[in-house]
């Protein structure tokens, strides 16, 4: 395994209370690109591949990209992957992942599926980073993963809404909040942080909940890193860190208040799911 002794004893100090952003992920990416391994930049890339898949998802929809979000890709190649999706022409620079999201979406009139394509997506991106060969990674994609799927159904159980309709992915967690009729879903004793994740959906302000979730990944990150030391592990914490400061940066009080009422209203607001989109 390869240490960065000298990459990471530079580091600027970061806080989650503070919050202020030293460098964006992907600049910080794009900065240490030269001194980390090809492998390990791929490792820190899976972090900045959420923002092409929403990039991808209004490509789709609407033919162009309003406030693109930075990614690993630039619109251009998001532009080149669809064209050549719409003349069955896959190169093998493709995403192999995206090019089959794009050639399903295109070939099944897509535009009509709304927020569940999106939700398809990136169901299909936490299976390709829950792929990866690092352990550290693995977990962290699968602690998001069953974090933001409990939340879903909190949410769903509140509104009376289906929630198998709304889990990602598969696993333990995703099985059990799909079948368990329990009102902890069986998870009380799987999931380390299910009390304090029950705790922080009865606060009434959704601004002050999600950013208490962030508080509850930054702490982790914190946890899981304590014995990496000056490998790629505490590198890709520190982009996960960057990228919760970014978004606080991006949204202040008021307009994430406006964001969450409007995703809720969304989930209240749907009725029927296409079948190709169902979790089995």
């Amino acid at each position: 395994m390869r240490n960065y002794y000298y990459l990471i004893a530079g580091l600027a100090d970061i806080s989650f209370d503070e919050g202020r952003l030293p460098y964006s992920p992907q600049e910080f990416i794009s900065e240490i690109s030269a001194a980390v391994s090809a492998k390990d930049r791929e490792l820190l890339n899976l972090l900045l591949l959420e923002n092409d898949c929403r990039n991808l998802m209004s490509l789709l929809e609407k033919g162009s990209v309003e406030n693109a979000l930075p990614g690993v890709y630039g619109i251009e190649v998001l532009e080149q992957l669809v064209q050549n999706v719409k003349a069955d022409d896959i190169q093998p620079s493709d995403n192999p992942w995206m090019a089959r999201f794009a050639s399903g979406y295109l070939g099944d009139g897509g535009k009509e599926k709304g927020r569940f394509a999106l939700d398809a997506l990136l169901s299909a991106y936490y299976e390709y980073a829950l792929s990866s060969d690092n352990a550290f990674v693995r977990d962290w994609f699968r602690f998001n993963l069953d974090l933001n799927n409990v939340q879903t159904a909190f949410t769903a159980r509140k509104y009376g809404l289906d929630v198998h309709s709304l889990i990602l992915g598969s696993g333990e967690v995703a099985d059990a909040l799909r079948t368990s009729g329990a009102r902890d879903w069986g998870l009380s004793q799987v999931l380390p942080y299910f009390d304090e994740l029950s705790r922080i959906q009865e606060e009434p302000d959704l601004a002050v909940r999600e950013r208490r979730i962030d508080m509850l990944k930054w702490n982790w990150l914190e946890e899981n890193t304590f014995f990496h030391y000056f490998t790629v592990e505490r590198l890709f914490s520190y982009v996960a860190k960057l990228g919760m400061i970014e978004r606080w940066e991006r949204l202040d009080k008021e307009s994430g208040q406006r964001l969450l009422r409007r995703l809720i209203s969304e989930l209240k607001g749907q009725v029927a799911v296409p079948d190709e989109f169902r979790n089995n």
